[in-house]
């Protein structure tokens, strides 16, 4: 009885997103009783994406696809700041450059594929730290070639090395943090400005973050890439590491800059004033 509540109080999103029929379809796929890990993999065809997406039957991959694809968490259009933004992208590309995407946290490829259907002239670096989900990655990805650029590692403010500080924590919630190592233990740390150098352009066009914490790192310093970033969006993480101060440097930071901030649900919604 509380799956068949559950089915019905998500039956509107899917069907909003995905029509009466393919919506009903895909619900009724993703959403049953499922354990919090599990090595099957299963695939999913989606309306609207030419590719299938997959999962593995676990909780956390199932939540992020609604997460992503049925709440449409990143989903900015409703503010009317998009309208600049996606005039802005609309004249990066006719003057023949390729916008680039970098998205932290990239987990199994859930926001990769949407970015990727939202902008289909970007390029898209996604970093994601954890094995499993970065084989999941490649798996979401593999079919959109050498627009993605996948990255096996961490987003920090500086080169390090990185280790995952909870290797229980779940595949949507993993942290890092940086070794006192030389040499090639523990993960690669990357840096926007890096990522930027490597993809050939000179700063972001849009950089989302869901890196659990990391940004209390992230924004301390190397921050000349925020200014010229026309998009940022994060999820803020005080709620889960509490006085800790993980917002902290981020806002000291990008208060400094013309952004204007808009929430939705979990995400804050950064807009930088070119004009």
């Amino acid at each position: 009885m509380l799956r068949l509540k559950r089915k019905i109080s998500w039956a509107p999103k899917f069907i909003q997103n995905y029509g009466l029929l393919g919506g009903l379809r895909l619900l009724f796929a993703i959403e049953r009783k499922l354990p919090r890990a599990s090595e099957s993999i299963r695939r999913y065809d989606v309306p609207g994406y030419d590719q299938p997406f997959f999962l593995r039957d676990t909780i956390a991959d199932h939540a992020t696809f609604k997460q992503c694809l049925v709440m449409q968490q990143y989903d900015f259009r409703k503010f009317p700041q998009s309208e600049r933004l996606l005039r802005d992208y609309r004249a990066a590309i006719s003057r023949g450059e390729t916008p680039l995407i970098v998205d932290c946290g990239g987990n199994v490829g859930f926001a990769t594929r949407w970015f990727a259907g939202m902008f289909p002239d970007a390029r898209i670096a996604v970093v994601e730290p954890d094995d499993q989900n970065f084989k999941m990655l490649t798996m979401n990805t593999a079919h959109l070639g050498d627009r993605v650029t996948r990255l096996h590692g961490g987003i920090w403010n500086t080169s390090a090395r990185l280790m995952i500080t909870n290797p229980d924590g779940g595949s949507a919630a993993f942290q890092v943090k940086e070794l006192n190592v030389s040499g090639g233990e523990g993960l690669r740390a990357y840096t926007i400005n890096e990522i930027c150098e490597m993809q050939g352009v000179n700063a972001p066009f849009i950089v989302k973050l869901d890196i659990e914490g990391a940004q209390s790192t992230l924004f301390k310093s190397n921050t000349d890439w925020v200014p010229k970033t026309h998009l940022i969006t994060l999820e803020l993480d005080d709620w889960l590491m509490p006085w800790q101060g993980t917002s902290r440097p981020f806002f000291a930071c990008i208060s400094r800059y013309p952004f204007e901030y808009l929430f939705r649900d979990e995400s804050i919604f950064c807009f930088r004033d070119f004009e």
